[in-house]
């Protein structure tokens, strides 16, 4: 097997993204806002169907899964590498207690963090190691069972570093990479090298309207 598809989708909104916490590890669920733009999403995108399905197993993701695949497809398992980035004493506490752009340029070059604390959480490099590695293992099981197309739902943190990797970039992209809540991207991605190549990425995108017949 040659080439892999992999359909990555973040979760919907959470009660992190409505109170700008840095969530990370923290099990915070969806918004009802959230839900309801999910089974919105629902109807307008097109999302893939794929040989399996794998989500994070925070229930952000896992509920977000449950939303956009409902009568669809069932879940083959949690796959807790794809967590977001790991805070440390930080989580689940407000970005504005951190300038949040000043907080992600900082981590992003690798410093120091925090309102004097020491930054205990995953590190840049870190976070993309477990990251790169998580991608790695998906591959080698898709190897084994021989499954040519499989789906994540994950984090924003995941995509983004993802996609970083898989372009050879630096950090300094991290911030441009689009992640909206309930969408993200289909990528091909060739296999038969030890590092997978990136071959094709494109957003997931809006289900072709029906045509009306007129009489």
């Amino acid at each position: 097997m040659d080439m892999l598809r992999l359909v990555l989708v973040r979760h919907g909104f959470s009660l992190g993204n409505e109170k700008h916490l840095l969530s990370g590890w923290s099990d915070v669920p969806l918004t009802d806002k959230g839900r309801q733009e999910l089974r919105l999403l629902r109807q307008q995108m097109d999302y893939p169907q794929t040989q399996k399905y794998y989500s994070s197993d925070l229930c952000r993701c896992t509920e977000t899964f449950q939303i956009i695949y409902e009568g669809r497809a069932e879940l083959d398992g949690l796959l807790p590498q794809f967590r977001e980035i790991y805070f440390g004493s930080l989580e689940n506490r407000p970005e504005s207690e951190l300038p949040s752009r000043e907080f992600f340029a900082a981590w992003l070059r690798g410093e120091r963090i925090g309102n004097g604390e020491t930054f205990d959480g995953e590190t840049f490099e870190g976070f993309r190691s477990r990251i790169t590695g998580a991608l790695e293992d998906l591959i080698r099981r898709c190897r084994e069972e021989k499954t040519d197309s499989v789906t994540v739902v994950t984090h924003s943190g995941v995509i983004r570093t993802l996609l970083l990797s898989l372009r050879h970039l630096e950090g300094n992209g991290f911030p441009a990479i689009s992640t909206p809540n309930g969408l993200g991207y289909v990528l091909k991605l060739g296999i038969s090298q030890p590092q997978p190549e990136l071959i094709e990425c494109e957003p997931i995108s809006a289900r072709p309207a029906l045509s009306r017949q007129t009489g």
